[in-house]
């Protein structure tokens, strides 16, 4: 698994400014409770929640601050699987009217890793400068974490009681170690805990900037299927001053260049068409209409324009590349074996079994062996009805009104996927207006803009009424 990233299809955005020019000035929450961000986030960034190290450290601080804000130990859990201590998961509910089925929040508390020597900071302390929070997980995702936990505490400090019970789940191992992902292990090992009709994951998408200004609102509905395969070739090797014509490595990697050259068929689901129309209505000229196009009932045409662009192509198509080679035994042995690992990302609606004969039939080798990685997580897509459509035009009409929201398909992946293969519904939008051009998501000088990361405490705290009214 990787984290879930914010997709441009066009790479829109220019620069963010350092403040929030005039017309995208909105809501902010109090003074104190601005402070009580920032000062959870320092706290989050600070704690070096690595896979190697794990999440435990970060969910006891949260459940701290949970604990000390009035929330009573029977609402705040932290829980982690036997063998995976380190691995750890807090839970945390705020009672409400019982009006329908709870509504839950969903936030990894792990960061991918980060070399001080490629930083010209520390990646794990929180360094203010030029108007950002530096450090990792400021984006992906300790900062969006720090805002739904701040909102959590200033409702129950509001005493607000919610027409359903809110949870919001921070949780460990989303960030490609895989071996103890705490959403899916919460929903196998303590379903009560985090049982509800609907859940909200801020890991990804959410209000997005062009040339400085809010631009639209990004919500993830799907995402496409991760699916690893193994290619092989096996012969009896041999001595190298008796070359032969089946050499593994050439095998191999003929079929990997026919691999190469091969484009999947083009597949648009029903959320990436709303994609398209939208976000092309959104463009003048050429690029619009082709992006409109793609909608249409003949959308070929447009595909071939547009589908240079890897980000275009990923949302038009299942994509598979080979990201790994193994091969031979050493420099005076012909190869007995050579190895590829080929990662896929279907589109939703495709199935492992149709992607693996289309490999077979592509490389054209029966001598290659095509095997799949199991198990393989296969979710649904989580449509955006009529209300909670209109639940997010309200929320962001408060803050732009009018500023479109737009239903979006990652070629990444993330935790929603567990939610949606135990039947809950999910939606990936998170709360802080992002930089479309500038994600550092995962990578050297991770940050974030102050000003919108101070707005989206006010943002994510709406959010959360807005989604937990009846």
């Amino acid at each position: 698994m990787i984290g879930s990233w914010r997709v441009s299809a066009l790479s829109l955005a220019a620069a963010l400014t350092l403040a929030l020019p005039a017309n995208a000035a909105g809501p902010m929450p109090p003074p104190a409770y601005q402070a009580m961000a920032r000062d959870t986030l320092k706290e989050l960034v600070e704690i070096n929640s690595v896979h190697a190290n794990g999440s435990t450290g970060a969910a006891e601080a949260v459940a701290r601050r949970a604990l000390a804000a009035g929330f009573a130990p029977a609402d705040v859990h932290v829980v982690a699987p036997a063998d995976h201590p380190t691995k750890g998961n807090v839970v945390i509910r705020l009672h409400g009217k019982g009006l329908g089925k709870p509504l839950l929040l969903i936030g990894h508390l792990d960061v991918v890793e980060a070399n001080p020597r490629d930083w010209p900071t520390d990646p794990f302390k929180l360094v203010e400068k030029d108007g950002y929070y530096y450090g990792r997980g400021t984006e992906d995702m300790k900062g969006d974490d720090a805002l739904v936990l701040t909102a959590l505490i200033r409702m129950k400090k509001e005493g607000f009681v919610p027409d359903r019970d809110i949870i919001a789940a921070f949780t460990a191992d989303e960030e490609g170690g895989g071996d103890a992902d705490g959403v899916q292990w919460l929903f196998a090992a303590h379903r009560d805990l985090v049982d509800a009709g609907l859940a909200l994951n801020t890991d990804g998408d959410g209000p997005v900037w062009k040339n400085a200004v809010p631009y639209y609102v990004g919500v993830e509905t799907s995402e496409k299927v991760y699916a690893t395969y193994e290619l092989e070739v096996t012969n009896r090797g041999g001595h190298s001053s008796l070359p032969r014509a089946d050499n593994a490595i050439y095998q191999l990697t003929t079929g990997l260049q026919k691999l190469a050259a091969y484009r999947f068929p083009m597949h648009l689901t029903d959320t990436t068409r709303s994609y398209f129309r939208e976000l092309g209505g959104l463009q003048k000229g050429p690029l619009g209409a082709d992006m409109q196009a793609l909608a249409g009932a003949s959308p070929e045409g447009s595909a071939e324009k547009l589908g240079g662009d890897p980000v275009i192509n990923a949302l038009l198509r299942t994509t598979c590349v080979t990201t790994m080679l193994r091969a031979g035994e050493g420099e005076s042995a012909l190869p007995s074996r050579a190895h590829a690992t080929v990662q896929c990302r279907l589109i939703p609606g495709e199935t492992t079994g149709q992607t693996k004969a289309a490999l077979e039939a592509v490389i054209g080798d029966p001598a290659i062996k095509v095997s799949l990685d199991e198990p393989v997580d296969q979710a649904p897509e989580t449509l955006l009805t009529p209300d909670v459509l209109a639940r997010y035009h309200r929320l962001v009409d408060q803050f732009w009104p009018h500023l479109p929201v737009i239903p979006d398909m990652t070629p990444g992946a993330s935790d929603s996927v567990y939610a949606r293969l135990a039947g809950v519904p999910s939606y990936v939008s998170g709360a802080i207006l992002f930089d479309i051009d500038d994600s550092r998501a995962h990578g050297r000088d991770e940050r974030v803009n102050i000003a919108a990361f101070d707005q989206g405490g006010e943002y994510a705290y709406r959010m959360i009424k807005v989604f937990s009214a009846r």
